[in-house]
């Protein structure tokens, strides 16, 4: 069994291809179960995002291409998108027209500030415990599904210590009470690849919150995360099917 929850298009701004494009992509390679989730729109917020009047088009497109492919593969609805419990409201009512959401946690608040972070600018300490804090709070509040790139909170920061390791468990044990999968995610070390060939490490996957989240048991699932259709498999999803398969995780295949 292949499959794939996590892929874009377009219409974030900052990828490549359409709804079609990924799906012939995913037959070609042999997958059964593909998950179309490009990042959301939120109200009143933020870069690089779908945007609210693109919504409709983009769940018809969905609609379409798995009535078209129905006999090929079978293809899921989804969006990947920020949490902020002000928001609420708007979760309920975008979830009604998924078959499931992602919460892929880029940007978070320091509690008690309305000042929003880029979690790829976590370089303090305050920052990546703030980021973990909102990460399990997200886990918690029972919108999602999936979990994309949990470790983010690491690629900047890049210090293993008593601090990042307790987040490491404390989004690992939200996780597993709300039995929801962590993913392990292909495009950090696509990146690395492309812009860091000469580290010795990934931007992400960050090898020891894995090890962490293998000790939980947690359910994990490996994903593409492709911002262009012609990289929906490649290289760096071998890679992480061996970094996952070393690291003894218990990855799941689909989450239906």
């Amino acid at each position: 069994m292949k499959t794939n929850f996590h892929t874009h298009n377009y219409r974030c701004g900052h990828a490549i291809g359409n709804v079609e494009d990924y799906v012939k992509e995913g037959i070609k390679h042999g997958y059964t179960e593909l998950g179309i989730s490009d990042h959301a729109p939120l109200p009143d917020y933020y870069f690089d995002r779908m945007k609210m009047e693109e919504l409709d088009g983009y769940l018809l497109e969905i609609e379409e291409a798995k009535e078209k492919y129905k006999d090929k593969i079978k293809i899921y609805k989804s969006i990947e998108i920020e949490y902020f419990p002000e928001f609420q409201d708007y979760y309920d009512e975008i979830k009604e027209k998924l078959d499931y959401m992602i919460l892929g946690l880029h940007a978070f608040r320091c509690e008690g500030e309305m000042e929003i972070f880029n979690a790829w600018r976590v370089n303090s300490r305050k920052k990546v415990e703030a980021y973990g804090k909102y990460m399990v709070k997200g886990i918690e509040s029972g919108n999602f599904d999936y979990i994309a790139h949990p470790d983010l909170y690491m690629i900047a920061y890049r210090k293993w210590n008593e601090t990042t390791e307790e987040i490491a468990h404390n989004i690992c044990r939200a996780a597993l009470k709300m039995d929801i999968p962590l993913e392990v995610n292909a495009n950090g070390i696509r990146k690395t690849l492309e812009r860091h060939p000469d580290w010795d490490r990934y931007m992400y996957p960050y090898k020891e919150f894995w090890e962490v989240a293998s000790k939980y048991n947690v359910k994990c699932m490996i994903g593409s995360d492709a911002h262009d259709y012609k990289i929906l498999e490649d290289e760096a999803m071998e890679i992480t099917r061996n970094f996952s398969k070393d690291l003894n995780l218990n990855i799941i295949e689909t989450i239906f």
